[in-house]
């Protein structure tokens, strides 16, 4: 079924559903030791985005069920991430928004804990966003941009995109419960590749 938006015309999107895996994404662990002491982690950011790292950014998250996203930015502003959950644990969602990918209008999700030791490799135009499992979850991202509120955009996580939250919402944001649509979201990463 192919849909057209009334909020970006002119785009032509396939109906939203789950895949195992988005296209340009990557999966890896990494390397952790653990003693009497606690857990060194060591991540190399460098190693794994295409673009040069500009930031480091963590996300603490006191309360299970909360969620945040699903975000992405815009060019010239659109922005390369490497993610990871250093404490706790989260369902991961991730969308794709770019006009010429095979997996455009997708989404899929991953369980990232610090147990797994998982890390998310996300090219440009690849929304992001999770729900916490657990008290206390810690997210660290590699981010190869700077943030940037004019180019900043959420789609909505209860939307179009029929999300299935493995948790009642404890907490999300205003910004990011008001999000946009996933055919305007789209819209707007593809015009921002145009100019």
């Amino acid at each position: 079924m192919v849909c057209n938006s009334r909020n970006a015309p002119g785009l032509r999107i396939m109906a939203t559903h789950r895949v195992s895996i988005i296209d340009g994404v990557r999966v890896s662990q990494f390397k952790s030791t653990s003693d009497i002491r606690g857990t060194f982690i060591k991540l190399h950011p460098l190693s794994e985005l295409k673009n040069s790292l500009d930031s480091v950014a963590i996300s603490f998250n006191p309360e299970p069920g909360t969620v945040r996203g699903l975000h992405f930015q815009v060019e010239p502003f659109a922005e390369e991430k490497l993610i990871s959950c250093l404490q706790g644990s989260v369902f991961d969602v991730i969308v794709d928004i770019r006009p010429n990918s095979q997996t455009f209008g997708k989404w899929t999700s991953f369980d990232l804990s610090a147990e797994n030791a998982l890390q998310i490799f996300l090219p440009k135009g690849v929304a992001h966003g999770f729900q916490t499992l657990t008290h206390n979850s810690v997210m660290h991202y590699g981010l190869s941009t700077s943030y940037s509120v004019e180019a900043s955009y959420t789609i909505d996580p209860f939307g179009d995109l029929n999300i299935d939250w493995p948790m009642k919402v404890g907490s999300i944001s205003e910004k990011d419960s008001g999000g946009v649509s996933l055919e305007y979201a789209a819209q707007k990463y593809a015009d921002s590749l145009n100019g």
